[in-house]
């Protein structure tokens, strides 16, 4: 099982399984797709992504992803960016409950939602630049500012979850996460712009919170290519 799926109400949950580090594989990209997909036809309200054991989700295997041709490195990023993408385009709201290590493609997971709340033993990093590849460039200078962004991927260095909040990375950290992000879900599905005939209006939310920070789709295909470009 790489992913489990639950609803309650209008919450849905999807929780990562694939120990020890929930890396992101072919099998739970598509488990994320397809449960996405069946919440937006429920017309959910809210989506809570976690993860179980002792990550988040810390990416995928880089030391792999480093021996990849430029082919088959695209053929990777626009795999990931299908499910970072169905995240921040769902109609309405997700929250990411994160715990333990939020790595490379598993920060970007978590960036990709609307909202993230930490455990204690949160930890966040972009890990690529130490294998000579860049991840979270557009979501996370975004969220944090340009500053913020090149710290931690020029240097690949992680944050805890106290930094996290201070740096804006998230909006809580709490000491049952689980119980935040249920919290948090519970009220953003009760408003009116999500409710019954609105979950469309999470798009245009968005878009007002996100202000001039430009085109994200076309800074994310600027992104692949540098990938797939050769050194």
């Amino acid at each position: 099982m790489s992913v489990h799926v639950s609803v309650d109400g209008a919450v849905g949950t999807l929780t990562l399984d694939a120990p020890p580090l929930n890396l992101l594989s072919d099998a739970l990209r598509a488990a994320l797709l397809d449960a996405l997909a069946d919440f937006r036809a429920r017309r959910l309200r809210a989506v809570i992504l976690t993860g179980r054991g002792r990550a988040f989700c810390a990416g995928a295997d880089l030391r792999d992803e480093a021996k990849l041709t430029a082919e088959q490195v695209q053929a990777f990023l626009d795999a990931d960016e299908a499910v970072f993408g169905a995240l921040a385009e769902f109609p309405g709201a997700t929250i990411a409950a994160v715990h333990g290590y939020a790595y490379g493609g598993g920060f970007e997971l978590a960036l990709a939602c609307d909202i993230r709340v930490a455990g204690r033993a949160a930890r966040f990093a972009g890990v690529g630049v130490k294998l000579g590849l860049t991840v979270s460039t557009a979501r996370l200078a975004r969220l944090a500012g340009e500053g913020v962004a090149l710290d931690l991927l020029l240097t690949g260095r992680a944050v805890d979850a106290d930094e996290a909040l201070a740096l804006g990375l998230v909006s809580a950290v709490a000491d049952d996460v689980q119980a935040e992000a249920r919290r948090v879900a519970d009220v953003v599905a009760s408003r009116a712009a999500l409710g019954p005939g609105q979950q469309g209006r999470a798009a245009p939310l968005r878009a007002a919170a996100a202000g001039g920070g430009g085109d994200l789709r076309a800074r994310r295909v600027g992104e692949a290519a540098a990938h797939a470009r050769p050194p």
